[in-house]
Order: C-alpha cells, then sequence, then structure tokens
C-alpha cells in the first residue's frame, strides 16, 4: 500500500514527543563537555549547559517549523509529498 503525506500540522510537531526527544539529545551533547579536561564543574556551569541546551532546542524547532511550513506550502502548490510504501505481513 502507498501512502502520501500531503500536509503536517505544526500543532502535531509541538505537542508530540518530538520537542522532548530533541531536548534530550541537546542536553546529552551538552553534558559531553563535563568529561573535558579543562571544565570547572559548579552550579552556574551546570546551569549554563542546560540554558544552551534549551537553546538548541528551540532554534532546532524553529528551523522544523520553518521547514514544515515551506513542506506544506510545496504540497499546496501541488508538489507531491512524501510517499510511503506499507507492506502487510
Amino acid at each position: 500500500m502507498k501512502v502520501e503525506i500531503k500536509k503536517v500540522g505544526i500543532s502535531s510537531l509541538l505537542f508530540s514527543v518530538f520537542p522532548l526527544a530533541v531536548f534530550v539529545v541537546m542536553l546529552f551533547t551538552a553534558f559531553m563537555e563535563v568529561f573535558s579536561p579543562d571544565a570547572t564543574v559548579n552550579l552556574t556551569y551546570v546551569m549554563s549547559l542546560i540554558m544552551r541546551a534549551i537553546q538548541g532546542t528551540l532554534l532546532f524547532l524553529v528551523g522544523a517549523i520553518f521547514f514544515l511550513l515551506a513542506y506544506n506550502l510545496l504540497c499546496a502548490i501541488g508538489i507531491r509529498g512524501v510517499q510511503v510504501h506499507l507492506e502487510d505481513k
């Protein structure tokens, strides 16, 4: 069976598990700096890492929303959407 994705709602992107997954990945990459040899770990440093993860998450979500709007616009003017081939087993 062939399924075509024609429109994706912004609310389905924002209120899904996607922002949480992006935040966890950004937090993990921010905390990788703790293992650098010149890192001095204190409360201020940890809070700056958390704020950097929040900032990265927000920037990524703004970019994802921009590309989602562009995808919906291109689908609205007639360009085919993403096609997924599903097989029954």
